[in-house]
């Protein structure tokens, strides 16, 4: 592949696609219950909510009807255009369509769903990150000890033997990354994959991001090592220079690594790109592909996603981009550390999306992790570098921000832990991460879900684990110092397909406690702020002390349904103690807190009468001041 030229890297692609997405999510999320259906009810279930939103805008006005990619899920290709292309070993297809010829297609019997072909975009750039602190560039990276991972690096620990898929703009080449680490680069980005030579990083993202999971520190003299230094990589380039692509590319690299998982040993992928949702995980092509990953034994990192605010709102919750909002994918919410190790200064960032997820109202994201100037390998000549010279560290490095930047983190976690552990299953890696994660003080639940990456105690934890007999081979310590800290395994997680989603409920009864502000009550007792019971001495079930304890392996009953101690019950409908139930209906304490109607902070009502902020109602009539506003641009109104 031919360097471009910096002409070209100047050049920006056009934003006609992406403008059409947000609107399109935007005019299905605040009027989908109001369109008129210009199709016939029986076919409305063969379309994602904001396809049919754009398919209602299309077709009543003819003469704007325009081209549209999407993916189709067909019975049979027969009856498909000849222009559709198969995704790979899953009834999918893309295709490039009018309104008009979408709307003729769903008639076809063999067409189970079609939906939009998203836009892809990398979920770290130099635009994305909050000034308030600004280290010299110079200083050794802090990133690495918040975390943890130089305490597991000093047991021997380097992710050595352990092979990392990277779906991103490219691994360029790096003295920090030899190509020895780089067991095979495929380039998905056009019409058929390509297998290169070199490995090429033209944006500049995905080499930031490689450096992140693994750079040796050989250019830095070990400051800007990252947290498995001795990491194989498969490149695997979905985003072009303009660091863009598209969602069908995506898919179809994710199904090729499925199919040679075994010959390059790929146990852990990175997903350091996003789009906005468009339909439930349930029907998303790329969800779907996410799930298959899993299922072979790859453990998934993806990024929550950039969307945690607007110029209107300073923040927004039910952003999580995909595939970040896939229940089986591991999703990272980015932490503003301040450029300490510490956590007590710990900030959230104000663009990384938060949880729940779009639609499905599910528990994400599902840790945190650095994600504010985060310090990292430069790739020479990118778009980046290019376009913000002034972000470029010394000759070798380059500093961004992002959920991008805050995924590679626990995707080098993942790997420490499947070099202790090579046995360990993408569940069991989860549940490990999810119940040492560190509970932070001053972020909400739906920014760090379960809390900041451990990673001492995530590979202690999954050292002792004796996956064959299903029990814990030693004790495991909770704790740890750090800059005269004690940092602490939180030892509770959040997990689940069905948590937070349960059946209409009263709002009054919700009102008696305050789920979301400066301090978090749920029913009677105090769950999450200054005052914890997930903390010193917490008494779960019978018989099950989380605290001070340590983690021991006699309480917990592998299998489809994880059972903690003698009353907690993990799998799809899940008991908490005597009185909680997590599944269809949420029951937390006295009260059930959520449902149709929900009660966020203040000001934020979820159901059908939806308050979101002082002026903006969704539910029968929707007002959202002058303009309807989702992401950093107005995409409806004037």
């Amino acid at each position: 592949m031919s360097a471009p030229r910096k002409d070209d890297l100047k050049t920006k692609p056009p934003l006609r696609w992406q403008a059409l997405l947000w609107l399109a999510l935007a005019f299905a999320l605040v009027t989908s219950d109001l369109i008129a259906a210009p199709l016939a009810d029986e076919f409305a279930g063969k379309t994602a909510p904001v396809l049919r939103g754009e398919l209602g805008a299309l077709l009543a006005r003819p003469e704007y009807d325009h081209p549209i990619p999407v993916i189709i899920r067909a019975g049979h290709p027969s009856g498909l255009p000849e222009s559709a292309r198969s995704l790979g070993s899953t009834p999918d297809y893309s295709a490039t369509l009018t309104g008009a010829e979408i709307a003729s297609l769903i008639e076809t019997e063999a067409i189970e769903y079609i939906t939009l072909d998203p836009v892809l975009r990398a979920t770290g750039d130099a635009s994305r990150f909050d000034r308030s602190f600004a280290p010299p560039w110079g200083d050794a990276d802090h990133s690495l000890r918040a975390v943890g991972a130089d305490l597991a690096q000093s047991w021997g620990y380097d992710g050595a033997g352990v092979s990392v898929a990277v779906f991103d703009s490219g691994i360029g080449p790096h003295p920090d990354l030899p190509d020895s680490r780089i067991r095979a680069a495929v380039d998905f980005t056009g019409d058929e994959p390509v297998f290169l030579v070199r490995n090429t990083d033209d944006y500049g993202h995905g080499t930031h991001v490689a450096g992140i999971i693994g750079a040796s520190g050989r250019t830095s003299a070990g400051r800007h090592r990252g947290v498995a230094p001795a990491v194989s990589f498969v490149d695997i380039k979905v985003l072009g220079a303009d660091g863009t692509g598209f969602v069908s590319n995506l898919i179809r690299a994710i199904d090729w690594v499925v199919a040679n998982r075994d010959l390059y040993d790929i146990r852990v992928a990175n997903f350091s790109v996003s789009h906005p949702p468009v339909e439930s995980y349930r029907e998303s092509p790329l969800s779907l592909a996410v799930a298959r990953l899993v299922a072979s034994g790859v453990v998934s990192v993806a990024s929550a996603g950039n969307l945690g605010k607007t110029q209107q709102f300073e923040r927004i919750f039910g952003a999580i981009g995909s595939p970040g909002y896939t229940p089986d994918a591991i999703t990272v919410y980015p932490v503003n550390t301040k450029g300490t190790a510490g956590h007590s200064d710990d900030q959230p960032t104000s663009y990384g999306s938060r949880g729940p997820t779009y639609l499905d109202g599910l528990f994400k994201p599902d840790l945190a992790a650095p994600g504010n100037k985060i310090t990292s390998l430069a790739a020479a000549g990118s778009t980046l570098l290019y376009d913000h010279p002034d972000l470029q560290v010394g000759d070798h490095h380059a500093r961004f921000s992002g959920s991008s930047m805050a995924t590679p983190f626990v995707t080098g976690g993942v790997a420490l832990m499947l070099q202790a552990n090579p046995r360990l299953t993408p569940l069991m890696s989860k549940i490990i991460l999810s119940y040492s994660a560190i509970k932070l003080t001053d972020l909400h639940l739906f920014e760090q879900g379960n809390g900041m990456l451990n990673t001492p105690i995530a590979v202690l934890f999954a050292q002792s684990i004796d996956m064959e007999n299903r029990r814990n081979s030693f004790a495991v310590p909770t704790r740890w110092e750090l800059d005269g800290e004690t940092v602490k395994a939180g030892l509770a997680f959040g997990h689940g397909r069905s948590l937070f989603y349960g059946p209409r409920i009263d709002p009054q009864i919700a009102s008696n406690a305050v789920l979301w502000g400066s301090t978090t009550i749920w029913g009677d007792a105090t769950l999450w702020g200054d005052a914890t019971l997930w903390g010193d001495a917490t008494l779960w079930g019978d018989a099950v002390l989380w605290g001070d304890g340590i983690l021991w392996g006699d309480g917990i009953l592998w299998g489809d349904g994880i059972l903690w101690g003698d009353g907690i019950l993990w799998g799809d409908a899940t008991l908490w103690g005597d009185a909680t139930l997590w599944g269809d209906a949420t029951l937390w304490g006295d009260a059930v807190l959520w449902g149709d109607a929900t009660l966020w902070g203040d000001a934020t009502l979820w159901g059908d009468a939806t308050l979101w902020g002082d002026a903006t109602l969704w539910g029968d009539a929707t007002l959202w001041g002058d303009v309807v506003l989702w992401a950093d641009t107005t995409i409806w109104g004037d």
